[in-house]
């Protein structure tokens, strides 16, 4: 049952709606990414290969993001550039799919080609919610129920991606993903309001208004590192055990913890301040993920998912909060881009090393260091948000 403190915010006119279908509309990018990883490694049966796979469907992704936000603010439709991205995005799944090669760099180029068009759904989403949000608190809500629910996509979409592999083949599941994508962003670009996102004047940022936002970015940038390093060792801990299909329901286990820890935790406001929480909850991304490495079976693994994702929710809806204090105003769709790319790369600076040291030493070790990211982040913020969060903000 929904905490009372988020039923306000769905009633609020189109609220409700564009909630439900922007996480429908990011069903496809979890289940594609962990369709090209599968794929990987079914053609080249290299686990460095699949973590460079992944770090190039990251890094494209992020670029493409950024570029696709920007149109966006500068007054392009962003129903059009949603419904062209998507188009594109799914034609390039299915090429993957469909090219029967198992070369490393024709795999990463038209994985990259893909990836680039990805719709911008998660900074239009975020950019839509102080349209139809006018309330800081209000919106602070919203980013801690939005960063909650989300974690629906990375139940649903591995899921349907490992059965999709389990059942037919991990090209099968690459077509899925496509074919999910598609859908669920037509849908989204029918919601009302999105209409008045961007604000039709070019708004290029200017990197001098980027500055208080730093910390923040890496913070992020850290987080989502370590979440890589995780998700690389499931599936690696999943194949050493002869069950790699169970690799996306872990994934899901993972995100179910998460979604109810973001719910119990969003409906509280923090005592102390948002940024001394987001302090505390990197600090226990840290630990968990570390403890990760102790888990003597797939079962026990299941069960210190679940524990360990019960942070992850509040500490990315933490991020989302500050970010959108100190975004510069006029350009927020591409402020959360920017956040948005510093996530992805993360995932892919974690990625392709984490592939790496599943292949030589095991799961165990990439889960001890997925642990070392999200405590940096911690220090980061420690350092550099606690005190001037108290004082009041230009861009909020």
């Amino acid at each position: 049952m929904l905490p009372a403190a988020y039923r306000p915010l769905l009633r609020t006119p189109a609220v409700g709606r564009a909630l439900a279908t922007s996480v429908l509309a990011r069903v496809g990018q979890p289940a594609g990414g962990l369709a090209v990883v599968l794929l990987a490694v079914d053609r080249t049966g290299s686990y460095g290969a699949a973590g460079l796979i992944s770090a190039v469907w990251t890094v494209a992704g992020g670029i493409g993001l950024f570029l696709w936000s920007r149109l966006v603010d500068r007054g392009r439709s962003a129903r059009q550039v949603l419904i062209a991205t998507s188009l594109l995005s799914a034609a390039g799944l299915v090429a993957l799919a469909a090219i029967p090669i198992s070369t490393v760099g024709v795999l990463a180029g038209l994985t990259a080609a893909a990836a680039v068009f990805e719709a911008p759904v998660p900074p239009v989403t975020r950019a839509l919610w102080p349209v139809l949000l006018p309330g800081a608190d209000a919106r602070a809500a919203m980013y801690s129920l939005e960063a909650t629910v989300q974690e629906l996509t990375y139940i649903v979409g591995p899921s349907l991606a490992g059965a999709a592999a389990a059942a037919a083949s991990p090209a099968a599941a690459v077509v899925l993903a496509g074919g999910i994508e598609l859908v669920g962003v037509l849908l989204f670009a029918a919601t009302p309001g999105l209409q008045r996102v961007g604000s039709g004047e070019p708004a290029p940022i200017r990197w001098a208004a980027l500055r208080p936002l730093l910390p923040l970015f890496a913070a992020g940038f850290l987080v989502v590192s370590g979440f890589s390093w995780v998700e690389v060792g499931i599936v690696g801990a999943a194949g050493a055990a002869g069950e790699t299909a169970l690799a996306g329901a872990l994934i899901a286990v993972w995100s179910v913890g998460s979604m109810i820890g973001g719910l119990v935790a969003g409906a509280r406001p923090p005592r102390r301040g948002p940024a001394r929480r987001l302090m505390v909850l990197l600090a226990a991304v840290a630990v968990g993920q570390g403890l990760l490495a102790a888990a003597p079976s797939l079962l026990v693994l299941g069960v210190l998912l679940a524990l360990v994702g019960a942070v992850v929710a509040p500490a990315l809806g933490g991020v989302y909060t500050l970010v959108e204090r100190f975004a510069p105003a006029g350009a927020v769709t591409q402020t959360f881009a920017v956040l948005s790319v510093a996530f992805l790369s993360g995932a892919a600076a974690g990625s392709a090393p984490a592939g790496l040291v599943v292949q030589a030493y095991g799961p165990s070790w990439a889960f001890l260091l997925a642990a070392v990211p999200p405590a940096l982040a911690a220090v980061i913020v420690a350092v550099t948000m606690v005190r001037r969060v108290a004082a009041p903000s230009a861009g909020g």
